[in-house]
């Protein structure tokens, strides 16, 4: 597969990741999710990461759902999900990071709101950037680094935001 290709995917799902993690809508956040992990699954299984691929594809199905379900139990469902498909494709220690950091963002989803919700997002972005790192992926680097500072921006913002009673 042309390098070029694969990266591109990578920064296709950046532009969507930009609007969903600077956005102060919960739903928009979670629908542009779909998207931009969906095009990362593609890119993480052409650079050869299935576990970090499989993930993704999980997480994509998981914003979608979590549009309408929220809670703990829906949490442990794809949380079992992920494990259980994680531990097929295990080939070295390196698939334990995607693992965990689909574990962040899904909690993050289905048990959080507001500023909880971003910061641990934030904590899974920047498990997603050790992966990155880890297996090569540029376009995963520049990604998690801007999602990471959106991230930081939009807890900023909404901690500036009048107390709604």
């Amino acid at each position: 597969m042309d390098p070029i290709f694969v990266q591109a995917l990578g920064l296709a799902a950046l532009a969507i990741n930009l609007f969903s993690f600077s956005t102060v809508n919960d739903r928009r956040l979670r629908a542009l999710l779909f998207g931009s992990c969906s095009l990362f699954a593609i890119h993480y299984v052409l650079l050869g990461a299935a576990v970090a691929g499989v993930n993704l594809v999980i997480n994509a199905v998981r914003a979608f759902v979590s549009l309408r379900f929220t809670g703990v139990g829906w949490f442990v469902l794809f949380a079992a999900l992920q494990t259980v498909m994680s531990a097929v494709l295990y080939a070295t220690p390196l698939d334990i990071v995607p693992w965990v950091a689909s574990l962040i963002t899904g909690f993050a989803l289905f048990c959080l709101s507001g500023i909880k919700l971003r910061i641990a997002m934030l904590l899974g972005t920047l498990t997603w950037m050790i992966n990155s790192v880890l297996v090569g992926s540029w376009g995963g680097m520049l990604n998690d680094a801007i999602n990471g500072t959106a991230l930081l921006l939009t807890i900023w913002r909404l901690h500036r935001q009048p107390a709604v009673s």
